[in-house]
């Protein structure tokens, strides 16, 4: 291996010395200084002009947006609140300088000491605020480029859409604009594709599927829309809320085995009533009151609620009929409904199906069927009422709760 002399080692290190660049890290306060006297002083910088020296080009301002957390969304209030940071940078044509004589590539400046732009949140909860604070900083390099970062908690707008709590899907759009400036004054652009979420921690509640960016120069102000489409983690209200509502409708169901001589057979009916009443309340709670949409989930418990209150009614009548006097006769329409009921229990006395009978057999067949109508009482009239509305709740339950958590799903 070829050995290169001492003498050529520090000819090449002087070379290397004077040909590069000064090393932007390696200045003093002194120099600081100078750089700063210069620019605000000898230049005499006014930080109300817009930094551009033709005023008719409008400034590029370029915007990027720094999820870092999903904080609440309110459903009652329709607010997103979320912690973020913007990063905008743009370029100020009167704060630059030469390398060569101000050996600085970079500079950190106050931010009330430059000018900024007027980006505000668009649809905010609360009243406009200024981004940052009296104690944020710009950094400034010596092309005019600044960079400025102002990290806040953003209380936004969000229309909330409750039909398929609570697996439903909310969007929500956070919208910044230039409020003072118009766009042949300031333009936007993005310094990234979407929303940057690298730094993001995950909501317990919501899980963000997709994000996007819209940018919008073509009114009088520029306008930048952030938008999350947010799914709700539904395990919660699972457990909770949807299946104690559809025990309860099973116990909905069990009025009608409870027999009319138990006591208690109206006061169970009327206490799973209020069992639906306290969990719509919950929900309603819950939500937004409002008329453009109702969750399917409240529909259903509503269904409850109207199967709960005939069960009642038909409870009270059936209870009625029950302690009529054993002398009185059964009306025929009720005669009616316990043969369709207990149709086999007829079968084993009466026949029935049509089926061609001996004329000799007739008369004994008739006589049978009168013995058998006269054998019915008011207790077999109730016994078949439980039956039969047991089977219509049985069928109505399976039927909505199938449909309702089909439309959830989907």
């Amino acid at each position: 291996m070829r050995c290169i002399p001492k003498r050529g080692i520090m000819l090449y290190v002087v070379a290397f010395l004077v040909l590069s660049p000064p090393f932007s890290l390696a200045f003093t306060a002194d120099e600081v200084k100078n750089l700063t006297k210069y620019i605000f002083d000898t230049n005499a910088y006014d930080k109300s002009l817009r930094p551009a020296l033709n005023q008719v080009s409008p400034t590029d301002l370029k915007v990027s947006f720094n999820l870092l957390s999903i904080n609440k969304l309110d459903e009652l209030e329709e607010k997103l609140v979320t912690t973020a940071y913007l990063t905008l940078s743009w370029k100020d044509e009167f704060l630059t300088w030469d390398t060569t004589e101000f050996r600085i590539n970079k500079l950190t400046l106050p931010q009330n000491w430059v000018w900024k732009p007027d980006f505000v949140l668009k649809n905010g909860f609360t009243e406009f605020k200024e981004l940052g604070g009296s104690f944020y900083y710009v950094v400034l390099a010596f092309d005019g480029t600044l960079s400025w970062k102002p990290y806040q908690v953003f209380q936004s707008q969000c229309s909330i859409d409750v039909t398929y709590f609570p697996f439903d899907t909310q969007t929500c759009n956070i919208q910044f604009t230039m409020w003072s400036h118009y766009t042949y004054q300031v333009t936007l652009s993005s310094s990234s594709g979407s929303v940057e979420m690298g730094n993001y921690k995950v909501n317990k509640v919501w899980k963000i599927t997709s994000t996007s960016q819209n940018i919008d120069n073509s009114g009088s102000n520029s306008i930048v829309t952030y938008t999350l489409n947010l799914k709700r983690k539904p395990g919660f209200y699972v457990g909770n809320i949807v299946t104690p509502i559809l025990f309860l409708g099973v116990l909905n169901i069990l009025v009608f085995i409870i027999p009319a001589d138990a006591g208690e057979k109206m006061s169970y009916c009327i206490t799973v009533a209020l069992g639906f009443i306290v969990f719509l309340t919950i929900i309603s709670s819950e939500l937004p009151a409002n008329s453009d949409n109702t969750p399917y989930l409240a529909k259903y418990l509503q269904i409850q609620i109207f199967m709960g209150g005939i069960a009642l009614v038909i409870s009270a009548i059936q209870l009625r009929l029950r302690h009529k006097s054993e002398e009185q006769k059964v009306y025929t329409p009720f005669k009616l409904l316990v043969k369709a009921a207990f149709c086999e229990t007829f079968k084993a006395k009466v026949s029935c199906k049509d089926k061609s009978i001996p004329v000799h057999g007739q008369n004994k067949e008739d006589e049978d069927t009168e013995k058998y109508d006269d054998s019915i009482t008011w207790n077999d009239v109730s016994s078949a009422i439980d039956f039969v509305m047991f089977w219509i709740y049985v069928s109505v339950y399976c039927i909505s709760t199938i449909t309702i958590m089909t439309i959830l799903q989907n």
